[in-house]
């Protein structure tokens, strides 16, 4: 049965021997007033049409943008030229008055699936996009008129198709001319607007085509023209990508994939996993922990928001410790190293600023704490994906709003491999918990190598005094006239003092600071621990 302790504070009772490992986020790089949240990481996806696969990637930080292979699209619109017009197509329609086509970007590869993967591709049509097409036609801030100021400059855009087969690439490519200006007549400059049928059976059998753009404007960092073409009607020998099976809403793009992307980030002994979700209505992270220094307090100001999910309520970590980490709903740290299937010392947890004030003042969502409500976090230890036992922690009850750091014992968890925090409110409604699921957590405890004082007899009978003491106190252990080995811990389980010493004799401790310490006495095989307070 479940041991279920009820801890608005918690001070370690017992010391566990042997190397200590502290997760505590500090020797991740963080620079000032920020958060990782496991957006950093590139999200890979891909769309299927006819027996041609698309691979997409969009990265997650900065805000987020399509960074490389494919997007698809139905966008109408040929007359913005600017970057906010990347996906819509200067034919102003898909290929044969169709609705929907792709995009691509530079050293995009389109692979070929199915019954038609190492074939011969017949051919594709292709054309410009509205973006680099009106950049080739009028020049911005970063990209020249084609033909320059007289427009007799021989400029081009050009677009090369490479086949492969069995990952080596062929001698033999397609160019197709985007935009060229190298005609000694002006007249026969041009910039392709409508679909162009390009024949690739000259390719030969191929599973994958590789796009490479080449322009003549070129600065000091490369290539200046907007690399994005258009292409629709992907004739394989037995079907045809037109890209009309895709969902799409009228007038829109997609450049997202639906999936998630996940990064762990490892302090001490311990992994922190963090989701981050992209989708079209939005990214977000989703899942697990994000690390944070972030600063914002505002406790009486009645202000909630969303945007304080990454603010631990103490506005720093434990310990005046710069860095700590955000845990929402079902976050679960792994054990790794040495520190695996070992028990856990325990953990500094308090509330987040938005959960803070959303019990404080409420919000649109959460009702105002009264003295019956609670916010409760539940503390589950793992081995082998069985549960060992369950740690409570109150961050709400009784009128009182954790704002503070608090040390949680964890060690009644016994041996773990992982550790699950679920949370739970009395402010509950139709879809769940009211309450944001969200906490913060620092100097997560492991013990590398531990010997629990369960392990041996604890059959002596010591007593210091004066308890408290103000720097010395004596030790004594009855029946006992030799020396006894004395190790002594701060709360943490931190090893400070160790010697031998004569039994009835004093133990000079006058240089610790003031505090809670936890005295072992040892003799061979037997052992006692006494609480020392020092002030």
């Amino acid at each position: 049965m479940k041991k279920q302790l009820l801890l608005l504070a918690s001070w370690a009772l017992t010391v566990a021997v042997g190397a200590q490992t502290k997760s505590g986020f500090d020797d991740i790089t963080l620079s000032n007033n920020s958060v990782k949240n496991g957006s950093g990481a590139a999200v890979s996806g891909k769309f299927n049409s006819g027996n041609v696969e698309f691979p997409n990637t969009y990265q997650t930080n900065y805000g987020g943008f399509w960074s490389d292979g494919w997007a698809y699209s139905n966008v109408k619109n040929d007359t913005n030229g600017t970057f906010n017009n990347l996906f819509a197509a200067y034919a102003n329609s898909g290929a044969n008055n169709s609705s929907k086509y792709a995009v691509g970007q530079q050293a995009s590869v389109m692979r070929i699936i199915g019954v038609d993967a190492g074939d011969t591709v017949k051919g594709m049509y292709i054309t410009n996009g509205t973006y680099p097409a009106l950049t080739v036609k009028n020049g911005d801030a970063f990209s020249k008129k084609f033909g320059g100021v007289n427009g007799t400059d021989a400029d081009f855009l050009v677009l090369i198709i490479k086949a492969w087969k069995n990952g080596v690439k062929s001698l033999d490519s397609v160019n197709f001319y985007l935009a060229d200006y190298r005609s000694v007549s002006n007249a026969l400059d041009y910039i392709v607007k409508d679909w162009t049928w390009v024949d690739l059976t000259a390719l030969g059998a191929v599973d994958s085509l590789e796009f490479i753009m080449n322009s003549s404007d070129k600065g000091q960092f490369g290539i200046n023209t907007p690399l994005f073409f258009c292409v629709d009607d992907v004739v394989t020998k037995n079907d045809t990508a037109d890209f009309e099976n895709l969902s799409l809403a009228a007038n829109k793009f997609w450049s997202k994939p639906n999936t998630s992307t996940r990064a762990n980030y490892q302090s001490g002994n311990a992994i922190f996993p963090s989701r981050f979700s992209v989708s079209s209505f939005g990214d977000y992270w989703s899942g697990g922990f994000a690390i944070s220094n972030k600063i914002d307090l505002q406790l009486d100001s009645g202000i909630v928001g969303y945007n304080k999910i990454y603010n631990a309520v103490v506005a720093q970590g434990a310990d005046s410790t710069k860095n700590y980490a955000v845990a929402q709903q079902d976050a679960r740290i792994v054990l790794t190293g040495n520190a695996a299937g070992k028990q856990v010392e325990g953990v500094y947890v308090t509330n987040s600023n938005y959960a803070y004030l959303s019990m404080k003042w409420g919000d649109g969502f959460a009702r105002k704490f009264n003295d019956t409500d609670y916010f409760k976090l539940n503390i589950i230890g793992f081995k082998n994906g069985v549960s060992t036992d369950t740690v409570i922690f109150y961050l709400a009850q009784n009128g009182n709003i954790v704002n503070t750091w608090t040390w949680i014992d964890l060690k009644p968890l016994g041996n773990v491999d992982s550790v699950l925090f679920r949370l739970a409110s009395s402010d509950v409604g139709q879809f769940g918990m009211n309450t944001p699921g969200f906490f913060a957590i620092d100097e997560f405890t492991t013990r590398d190598a531990f010997v629990g004082l369960s392990t041996i007899k604890n059959n002596l009978n010591a007593s210091v005094y004066p308890n408290p003491t103000e720097g010395k106190f004596n030790l004594s252990v009855a029946g006992k006239s030799n020396t006894v080995l004395i190790t002594v811990y701060n709360v943490m389980g931190k090893e400070i003092l160790k010697q031998t010493i004569f039994n009835n004799s004093w133990v000079d401790i006058g240089d610790l600071a003031n505090g809670v310490y936890f005295v072992m006495i040892e003799d061979k095989n037997q052992s006692t621990t006494v609480r020392v307070l020092k002030h």
